[in-house]
């Protein structure tokens, strides 16, 4: 398949390229209609600058329906606001490093399968506590992490269609490791309107309080991603041990270490420097720069302020854009 970052990774379809084009004039005209409303009444808000990565990705997700690309970028800048998320790598390391100690080993993996193009998330659901997430600084820790683990599993196109596979394992889960208000809020405040496609929803060794707590999660997941997502009770054969031992190897150490680095490298790996705006890098500057159905390639190198923009078309050529 490829590195994270290639010909094949970074593919746009010309259905796709016209999505996002939509995506993109709609924004615009909702923040005409929004300046031009002289009496204050405004059915939504003014919309800030959407990066042309971004577009894409919406269009994948929703096909080019602009009414729910429309709502969820509204959706995902009042998120921000809430929970003062910046869109920086640094910002990003932050909170990934602040989610692991307060969840410690609720994330175990993050990883990218270069065979089927997609990023594989593996959680330990008996590691959950929803006690340590209480007052504000808490949930913009919880909120925010997971903000980012999406940022680092849509770092390529193909990943962004693709869709991410989730599996969990619950051996050991108990009650106080399940919460409503945790589930719910997670929910409304983020996942139901971010980009993502999940392409598979798998537990492991559920018990009767992971059965439950699928059952609300399906609840709430059934409206947009269908009740046969998430499969439950589920074993690796040949293998009958925890999932965790499988990645804390040759020592937790080790593996948090890795685990840091896939997130830094997917984070800073098209974006030169980990304190700018991610936005400020996006795949493309300007939607017109999309040829043949294949996106440029973003910067990779700053030097003198101007960044070097590879084009992966047919005709290779090097454009520099100004800072």
């Amino acid at each position: 398949m490829g590195s994270l970052l290639d010909e094949k990774t970074m593919v746009l379809t010309q259905a796709e390229i016209r999505w996002a084009w939509a995506i993109k004039h709609a924004i615009k005209d909702s923040n005409d209609k929004s300046s031009q409303n002289d009496k204050g009444d405004k059915s939504r808000p003014f919309l800030k600058e959407v990066s042309d990565y971004e577009l894409a990705h919406l269009a994948m997700v929703t096909h080019g329906d602009v009414d729910d690309a429309l709502e969820r970028v509204e959706k995902i800048q009042y998120f921000k606001e809430e929970y003062r998320i910046s869109d920086s790598a640094e910002e990003g390391m932050f909170l990934l490093e602040a989610l692991q100690r307060q969840q410690p080993w609720f994330v175990v993996n993050l990883e990218y399968c270069k065979e089927h193009g997609h990023f594989t998330q593996v959680y330990d659901y008996a590691k959950l506590n929803p006690a340590a997430v209480d007052y504000p600084n808490d949930w913009r820790v919880w909120l925010g992490g997971l903000y980012y683990i999406g940022m680092v599993c849509h770092s390529n196109l193909l990943a962004c269609r693709e869709g991410v596979v989730v599996i969990g394992e619950c051996e050991g889960m108990e009650y106080r490791n399940f919460s409503v208000e945790l589930l719910r809020r997670t929910w409304y405040h983020l996942v139901e309107f971010s980009p993502h496609i999940y392409k598979e929803y798998t537990w492991l060794h559920t018990p009767m309080v992971g059965n439950l707590q699928q059952s609300f999660v399906n609840s709430l997941m059934s409206p947009t991603f269908g009740d046969s997502r998430i499969l439950v009770g589920c074993q690796f054969t040949g293998y009958e041990g925890r999932l965790d031992e499988l990645f804390k190897c040759p020592t937790e150490e080790a593996a948090l270490a890795r685990l840091m680095d896939t997130c830094f490298a997917s984070l800073t790996r098209f974006r030169p420097g980990t304190k700018c705006p991610l936005a400020d890098f996006a795949m493309v500057q300007a939607l017109p720069l999309f040829m043949g159905g294949v996106l440029l390639a973003t910067a990779t190198g700053r030097k003198a302020g101007v960044y070097t923009t590879v084009c992966l078309c047919q005709q290779s050529h090097v454009l520099k854009m100004p800072s």
